[in-house]
Parts: structure tokens; C-alpha cells; sequence
């Protein structure tokens, strides 16, 4: 469903995609407005300069007026000083606009990313995604602060050039651009199976990139188990791969140059056998020959630069291509207005009504499912592993939308939450949990934005007032204990302190523990009860647990297995439904 290589809606065409990418110019079109002035000032230079040289070669060498000739040399020299400057500001104000879209495109990228749930990122590795907001935005800031300038100059150059070429004499400036037909076709024809090969460069570079950001995330379980061998023959299929396509993509954008340039040599050695000729018949002059020698160079060179360019472009269209795709994917997890979402009376926090769940379609994880959960309760839900407990939850905490079904908080659709809303109301306590890097008050405050403004001393005293002052000496340095990447440094059953401080901070009507003491030594698990026991009365608590004792208190127990739930009214009955199911397997 959100795969990004075959999600339907991740399919676009150029109209579409230009409307896409216009949208990260806003405020640019100033500067490329100035731009493609000062473009076109280079390319009148360009333009015009030969035809000065062969003028000044007919009028003023042949019939000897230095003077004249002098003065011709200081206006090519302010033409040529001109085309400088214009080729200053062209590629400063290009450059500015570049800098400012690949700002917005990162920020639209990782914004984006941000509002897909869960199930996306189950289905694409990290790496590759690092790899479309890092390497595939650059190449295509390239393209278009320095690539599409040049193209866009050179395609002036090109046109002035030809008209210039035409009415200086029409025979010979046919003659010199007779090569150009050819060339049109050739990459026309070649221009699809040039993008192919960069797309698919890019591809394995982000497949290569997903490898290695998933063998270095893991190592600590590779050393673990010795098995160095399978990551690295993992990496050498990703690194051949990649190998392989970006060699098909190097040869696929060299490919045009030498037939460019073979072009552009054709063209003016015709010129100068039929030039010759025509000089002779009295039909041009030499003045105007040189000028058309000059025109050839200055009509081919472009093309060969872009031959060039052309291939920077593909690889910037394959690599819009996979970033659009992210852009375009359209999030289930959208907030449904409230007046037109489903609603009941009912004194219920939560309910679950006839919800159906798959990750993948066809393939239902939780089927039928009906229960509720009342105010101030404590539920437990039990069952084999891979029965659907954990589905469960995260469809509670909207981690998820059901497949069909609906979800109710506090009697309304839980569709029509906001996500802060939602924060604020619901906590998840997973098994080991995420901590940046930072120091333990960076990461207690990240729980709660209204703590995120409070100084140390400020936050002490709000822990203290909670009794937490026990549970902060746990860390070497107290609240500036500092945490590596991924938590690195602190001891798990820390780093759950970290958490269920946070759950506390926040007080959220709902909490979730999804086995958060399952591999915690029993006095932290002590610790972290009391911490529990700390949180308001109407407190829900939802348990995941296989540990006996962590749900043996429980209120109510809810048995999940193969997708359905069967409610168990006590402990005994749960351990009834248990052992009956390990005995029909």
C-alpha cells in the first residue's frame, strides 16, 4: 500500500509534475525572473560578437582603416565584458533560488514523512529515504541552479545563432545546420532510455544506502550472533547492483557527446568546402565566411554542451520521480472533520466497533473485533505471540486506522482527533524505547511541550513535586546525564525510567504498555510501578504482558488469539483460555 516503487498513487505525468514542483518556488520567481534576463543578455553577446569579427574583417582589414578597426576591438571587448557580468548575476541569482527550493523540498520532504503512519515506514528502509532528501534533492538543486541556466542559455545561443546563420546567406547557413535534423532525432529517440538507466542508478544507490543504514542499526545483533557474513553478502549483491546500473547510466550519458561532436565537425567542414566555393563564385565574401565559421562553433559547441546537460536533466527527472513519490503519497491517517464523524452516546473512553485490521490487503490481522474500556480501569490483554495484542493497541493509539470498523474515544470517532489531541490523551510505553541524543532533561522534556521552555532548576522542582527525586539519582549525572545516538550509554530499565517519567509528565487519560517491563530486572520494575501508581485515578491502563504477575491485578482481560478476542471475566479463566490454546497447538 505504501510502497513507494508501486503505489498507484505515487503515478504522475509532466503536467502534473511541473504543478507539483511549482509549488516549492514560491517566492523565487523574482530571481529567476532576473536570471533569464541576464541569460538572454549573455546570448545577445554571444550572438552577435562573430558577426561583428566578419564585418570588421570585410569593411575595415581588407580596406585597411585601423581606425576603424581599433575601435571594432574595444566594442567587441565591452561585449565580451558585458556577456561576464551577465554570467555573474545569472548564475549568483540561479544559485540563491536553487539553495532556497532545495530548502523547501527538504523541509516539504521530511514534513511530509512525518504525517504517513506507521505502515509506510514497515515497507520502505530509512536508508533509501535518507538517500531522496539527501542525494536525490541535491542533484536536482544542480539542475536547476546550474544545469537548467546553462541549457536555457544555450538554447538562445542556439536560436539567435541559427536565424543570424539564415540571413547572412540562406545556402550555406542551411548547409551548416543540415547535422542539427539528425541530432534532433537521434535524442529524441534516446532520451526515454536515458532516464531509465538513471533512474535505475538511483534506485540502487538507495537500496544500497537502506543496506548499510540497516547492517550499521543492527550490528550490536550481527556481532551477536557472528553472522558478519550474511550482512556482508547482503551489501556485495546491493554494492553489484548498483555497480552494475551505474555503469549502464555512465555509458547512457556519455553516449550523445561524440555523436555531437561528430555533428558540429561534419557541419563545419562542409561549410568551409561549400564556403570556399561560394567565395570564388563571388557569392559571399571571406568576412562573411569567417563569421560562419565562428556560428558553426558557436551553434555546435552548445549542442555538445548540451549533450551534456541533457543527461544531468534525466538524472534530475529520475530523481524528482522518486522524490514525488513520497510527495504524493496520500496518508490514511487524515483528520475527518468532526461534525460529519460518526459519534454515540456512550459512557465508554474506549470502544471498538466490529474493527477489522490488515497490513497488507486481503490479509486480515484482526477480524470482528468488539469490546470496550471504561474510565479509571486497568485491561490487560493476553495470548500467544502474533495473535494480534499489539495490532490492537497501536489500532487504540491510532498508529493505524482500521480496515473497516470504527474506533470511538470518549463516543467519537477517533478520526476526528487531532494528532495533539490525541498526544495528549493517549501514552504508548513500548519495550525498548527511543531516546535521542542529548541529556536525560532533553529527553524528559521532549514528552510534553509545555516543558520544553523550562530550565533545570525549574524541571527538578516539577520532578520533585512528583516524588521522582529517588528515580533521577539513578543517572550518573543527574538530569545531565548525557545519551548517546539511539540511547547508547544507559541501561534499558534507565532508559524505561526515561519513558514512564514522560507518561507521567504528560498524564494522559489512556496508557498503553506494550511488554514495557519484559526485559527490566524486578527492582526497576518496583520503581517503575511506583511510578505508575503515581498517575491520576481515571487513568486508563491498557497491559501487554506474558508475565503472570504483571497481570494478575488486571480489571478485566481480554484474550487475543488468530485475530479474535474472547473476553476472559477473570484470571483463572484467562489461564483456562491459555492452556486450551497451547493444547490445541
Amino acid at each position: 500500500m505504501y510502497d513507494l516503487e508501486k503505489d498507484e498513487n505515487t503515478k504522475q505525468n509532466t503536467g502534473s509534475s511541473l504543478k507539483l514542483f511549482s509549488k516549492y518556488l514560491s517566492g523565487q520567481w523574482t530571481k529567476i525572473f532576473w536570471a533569464m534576463i541576464f541569460v538572454a543578455i549573455n546570448s545577445v553577446a554571444t550572438v552577435v560578437a562573430p558577426y561583428l569579427i566578419g564585418d570588421s574583417i570585410d569593411e575595415y582589414i581588407f580596406k585597411g582603416q585601423e581606425t576603424e578597426l581599433i575601435k571594432s576591438v574595444f566594442v567587441l571587448a565591452a561585449i565580451y565584458f558585458v556577456a561576464a557580468i551577465a554570467t555573474y548575476f545569472q548564475i549568483l541569482l540561479m544559485g540563491r533560488a536553487g539553495q532556497s527550493i532545495l530548502f523547501n523540498l527538504r523541509n516539504g520532504i521530511f514534513n511530509k514523512l512525518q504525517s504517513l503512519p506507521l505502515a509506510f515506514f514497515n515497507q520502505n528502509k530509512s536508508g533509501d529515504l535518507i538517500s531522496r532528501i539527501n542525494n536525490n534533492t541535491e542533484k536536482l538543486n544542480q539542475a536547476f541552479s546550474e544545469t537548467l541556466l546553462r541549457f536555457i542559455g544555450n538554447i538562445f545561443t542556439i536560436i539567435g545563432t541559427a536565424l543570424i546563420m539564415l540571413a547572412l546567406d540562406f545556402k550555406l547557413g542551411a548547409i551548416a545546420l543540415s547535422s542539427s535534423i539528425g541530432l534532433f532525432i537521434i535524442t529524441s529517440l534516446i532520451s526515454p532510455w536515458v532516464k531509465k538507466k538513471n533512474q535505475k542508478s538511483l534506485d540502487a544507490f538507495g537500496e544500497l544506502s537502506g543496506e548499510i543504514q540497516e547492517s550499521l542499526s543492527n550490528f550490536k545483533v550481527v556481532i551477536a550472533f557472528n553472522r558478519r557474513d550474511y550482512f556482508t553478502n547482503k551489501f556485495k549483491e546491493s554494492n553489484h547492483k548498483n555497480y552494475k546500473n551505474a555503469t549502464w547510466a555512465t555509458i547512457a550519458n556519455g553516449i550523445l557527446s561524440p555523436i555531437y561532436d561528430f555533428a558540429g565537425s561534419a557541419s563545419l567542414l562542409l561549410v568551409i568546402i561549400f564556403g570556399i566555393d561560394m567565395i570564388q563564385s563571388g557569392e559571399v565574401t571571406f568576412g562573411t565566411l569567417a563569421s560562419f565559421i565562428l556560428y558553426v562553433d558557436r551553434f555546435y559547441q552548445p549542442l555538445r554542451i548540451m549533450a551534456q546537460l541533457f543527461t544531468s536533466i534525466q538524472t534530475s527527472r529520475a530523481a524528482w520521480t522518486r522524490i514525488s513519490r513520497i510527495l504524493r503519497l496520500k496518508t490514511d491517517l487524515d483528520i475527518v472533520d468532526k461534525t460529519s464523524a460518526k459519534t454515540e452516546e456512550s459512557g465508554d473512553l474506549v470502544k471498538f466497533d466490529r474493527v477489522f485490521f490488515g497490513y497488507e490487503p486481503g490479509k486480515a490481522v484482526l477480524k470482528d473485533i468488539n469490546f470496550e474500556i471504561k474510565e479509571g480501569k486497568t485491561y490487560a490483554l493476553i495470548g500467544p505471540t502474533g495473535g494480534g495484542k499489539s495490532t490492537t493497541a497501536s489500532l487504540m493509539a491510532r498508529l493505524y486506522d482500521p480496515t473497516d470498523g470504527t474506533i470511538y474515544l470518549h463516543g467519537r470517532d477517533i478520526k476526528s482527533f487531532t494528532h495533539d489531541e490525541l498526544s495528549s490523551e493517549i501514552g504508548f510505553i513500548l519495550q525498548e524505547p527511543f531516546l535521542f541524543s542529548g541529556t536525560i532533561a532533553e529527553n524528559i522534556k521532549y514528552g510534553k511541550k509545555e516543558l520544553a521552555d523550562l530550565n533545570e532548576e525549574e524541571l527538578t522542582n516539577k520532578l520533585n513535586e512528583l516524588g521522582l527525586e529517588k528515580v533521577v539519582e539513578r543517572f550518573k549525572d543527574g538530569l545531565n546525564t548525557e545519551i548517546k545516538g539511539e540511547g547508547d550509554g544507559v541501561s534499558l530499565g534507565q532508559k524505561q525510567l526515561v519513558a514512564f517519567i514522560r507518561i507521567l509528565l504528560r498524564a494522559p487519560r489512556l496508557l498503553i504498555m506494550d511488554e514495557a517491563t519484559a526485559n527490566i530486572d524486578t527492582v526497576t520494575e518496583k520503581l517503575l510501578q511506583e511510578i505508575i501508581d503515581k498517575l491520576p485515578k481515571e487513568t486508563t491502563k491498557i497491559i501487554i504482558a506474558h508475565r503472570l504477575n504483571t497481570i494478575k491485578n488486571a480489571d478485566q482481560l481480554f484474550f487475543i488469539a488468530n485475530g479474535e478476542m474472547e473476553k476472559a471475566m477473570n484470571f483463572d479463566k484467562a489461564m483456562e483460555l491459555i492452556n486450551r490454546k497451547e493444547s490445541r497447538s
